[in-house]
């Protein structure tokens, strides 16, 4: 195999695990209501607003909100070369996300717990082609950023609120595989980042919301703390990848521009579409396995949504959009291929008591093939989700 197939390959050891990605890395998929309805720009009468619509809190009616969910997430990913395939299948079950938000008169306060980034295990059991065509194996590969969101929002008049957050960033890697010979070799690593969010949310007339937001690119160094296997094992590492205790690379988390349009045209149906931009060129997306950083191209995405009130008990959702990645000639990711997508969510949300909201929701991600430095690309997503959300009266 080829340097240059290690070298770009390899990439994928620190975004290895991005389960649903807008940016290379960054999340899409940051709350359960996320997967029963993708267009979530708008929201401003739920706690996930603090992840999508920050300025919206401050629309929100009094009180005090809790949400707590988890995703499940059933993947195929894998690569293939001259008919030999390399996949992983493993399944991801926890994937939380977390929000409280307090709202009085014209001010919300609000923070947030969510993946941000990574978020999963990826089991290559017969190895891959862009690490020893297979001679390591299995290849065990884990990648997750947290994140938390602390934030204030203000309504300045029945028209216009505006939002300020502080994004928090904690980022964890391992890498592990067997050599035949050397036995288990791999590495630990973490890393730390700072950044910021602003929003604005309008609301011309009545039924029409109009959102804005931008969150700075939050830049992140990932040290190694440790590596994996004997004495003779680490200096191999050392020497085939240049992986040494102490080593730094960058891992910043692209800057993102969201909007998005929503409209009450009956009281039961809500429609809204949602637009993400990520500035993946901005940010510094280095790896413990190579040298040099990546040079993504930005991405895109769009969606759009409703949710149907069928009653004070039930409402139902759902949705669909398209995902243009940053992928070129030169960069992308072998053990998590990074490519565009076609995806589609549904669910629903049960109020089976007053205050109490129960949330289901279930994505599909239709992913496009593509040819890589003589590897064919592919992979497919199904996402299921439950969440509650409980609100105090003040």
């Amino acid at each position: 195999m080829k340097k240059a197939l290690i070298a770009t390959g390899l990439f994928g050891a620190l975004l290895a695990s991005q389960v649903f990605a807008g940016g290379i890395d960054a999340k899409t998929n940051l709350s359960v209501g996320y997967l029963r309805n993708p267009s979530r720009n708008t929201e401003s009468e739920r706690p996930e607003a603090a992840l999508y619509n920050i300025a919206g809190t401050a629309f929100m009616s009094d009180g005090l909100y809790l949400e707590a969910g988890d995703q499940f997430i059933f993947k195929t990913y894998s690569h293939e070369v001259s008919g030999t395939e390399y996949k992983d299948e493993k399944p991801v079950f926890l994937f939380p996300n977390a929000e409280i938000v307090y709202k009085h008169g014209k001010l919300g306060f609000f923070a947030t717990f969510q993946v941000a980034a990574g978020g999963g295990s990826l089991e290559y059991k017969d190895g891959s082609a862009a690490v020893g065509g297979g001679v390591l194996k299995p290849l065990d590969i884990y990648s997750v950023t947290f994140g938390e969101n602390v934030g204030v929002s203000y309504q300045i008049n029945d028209i216009v609120s505006l939002s300020g957050a502080v994004r928090f960033l904690e980022a964890s890697q391992t890498m592990e595989t067997k050599h035949p010979m050397l036995g288990t070799m791999g590495y630990e690593a973490s890393g730390f980042g700072i950044g910021g969010i602003f929003g604005v949310n309008v609301r011309p007339v009545e039924k029409l919301d109009l959102s804005f937001q931008y969150k700075t690119i939050t830049k992140m160094e990932c040290e190694i703390d440790s590596l994996k296997g004997n004495e003779t094992a680490q200096g191999a590492m050392a020497s085939t990848f240049g992986i040494t205790k102490g080593n730094k690379y960058d891992s910043d988390l692209s800057a993102e521009f969201n909007a998005g349009a929503g409209y009450k045209f009956t009281d039961a149906l809500y429609v809204s579409s949602s637009f993400n931009y990520y500035f993946n060129k901005q940010a510094d997306m280095g790896s413990a396995l190579s040298s040099s950083n990546a040079d993504y191209d930005d991405s895109w995405e769009i969606y759009g949504g409703a949710d149907y009130a069928i009653n004070k008990t039930v409402l139902v959702s759902g949705g669909l959009g398209y995902s243009k990645q940053g992928f070129n000639d030169d960069y992308n990711n072998v053990f998590s291929p990074v490519l565009d997508c076609v995806s589609f969510g549904a669910g629903a949300e049960v109020s089976p008591i007053d205050n109490l909201k129960l949330t289901f929701g279930g994505m599909y991600a239709k992913y496009l093939e593509e040819d890589y430095n003589g590897l064919t690309l592919n992979k497919s997503i199904i996402m299921l989700s439950l969440s509650a959300t409980y609100k105090f009266g003040l």
